[in-house]
């Protein structure tokens, strides 16, 4: 087999590493870091490290979630999930041969060790105390060890349904919740709601990342939350979980702080968006493999709202911490 071109890898290790996700790894530590210095404001005067802080953070964040997304092309490929997918799925690196399985397994470990050093890093700096920097590097090791586990591995927790729990812990209680306790060191319970919308929100991008390869997923013997649920009944469970995502911040808006209800103003891309999702008919397709439906639903339209949902995510957080940050102008 001839080896592609060098170019032709360069640009498949970047399209591996799904630059369109990193903006729920922005969302989550702009969520938490805009909690932490509203604290901070009320207190004291923002410092030079609060900074340093928050962009160490979000490079964290962001390593954390490339190492997810090379480990999870990595995984499925190897396994030959991947070979199931249809046209309507993005380019899949390890399947297709764009990248060679060993070099990228010794690839996503050394990744694996950059963002471990990075972590290393920023705790050491955010904290003085043994204790913090204990815990936090545990929770540092659990997160790396949890991005590579999702589809790599003889037992990935991606193939049981448990994603979407997976991305809501690390992604809103210990992304927004750990952020917060760096700036600060201090932990505020009202801070789990924020939290909680904000993991609920990034697993409803994984969610309608798995409603878009419900099939190909069935197929291969994936179980996916979707694949759970089932055709009839998964638009149903991903608006329950959008509704309860956005009902955490509403509920912080009443309780804490009106001005963070700010983010209401992206209420109308919200119903547009679960519109367009519930608007994906049912197609025929008798004999469609091994899928035991007389239809499926157009899994192309709800593929095609994934974008949408990362957007609406980053722009959510965005209204929420700018709402914050105004309250302490009024």
């Amino acid at each position: 087999m001839n080896k592609p071109p060098a170019s032709s890898s360069a640009r498949a290790l970047l399209q591996a590493t799904r630059p369109r996700t990193f903006l729920l790894a922005i969302a989550s530590i702009i969520c938490g870091n805009g909690l932490a210095l509203s604290q901070l404001a009320s207190s004291t005067s923002i410092s030079g490290q609060n900074l340093v802080v928050f962009a160490l953070t979000l490079w964290v964040a962001l390593a954390l979630q490339i190492l997810s997304n090379l480990a999870n092309d990595y995984g499925d490929g190897v396994k030959g999930t991947d070979s199931f997918r249809d046209a309507n799925s993005p380019e899949r690196m390890t399947a297709q041969g764009l990248l060679q399985p060993s070099q990228f397994k010794r690839l996503i470990f050394g990744w694996a060790l950059i963002t471990f050093v990075s972590g290393v890093a920023l705790i050491a700096i955010g904290f003085d105390n043994l204790r913090d920097f204990l815990v936090f590097l545990g929770f540092g090791i659990l997160a790396i060890i949890a991005a590579m586990a999702y589809t790599m591995g003889k037992r990935p927790y991606g193939y049981r349904a448990m994603g979407e729990v997976a991305v809501l812990i690390f992604f809103g209680w210990l992304a927004v919740l750990g952020s917060a306790y760096l700036q600060t060191g201090q932990f505020q319970s009202s801070h789990l709601l924020p939290a909680t919308g904000c993991g609920g929100l990034a697993a409803c991008v994984l969610f309608v990342n798995n409603m878009r390869d419900i099939y190909s997923d069935k197929e291969a013997g994936k179980i996916t939350l979707a694949v759970l649920l089932g055709s009839k009944r998964m638009r149903m469970g991903y608006a329950l979980l959008m509704l309860l995502s956005i009902l955490c911040y509403l509920l912080y808006g009443v309780v804490y702080n009106s001005y963070s209800l700010l983010w209401l103003l992206a209420l109308p891309l919200i119903v547009k968006h679960l519109a367009f999702i519930y608007s994906a008919k049912p197609i025929e397709t008798p004999g469609f493999s091994t899928v035991t439906e007389n239809s499926r639903v157009d899994t192309v339209l709800i593929g095609s709202q994934l974008k949408v949902i990362v957007k609406l995510t980053l722009i959510i957080n965005l209204l929420f911490v700018l709402g914050i940050g105004l309250s302490h102008l009024f």
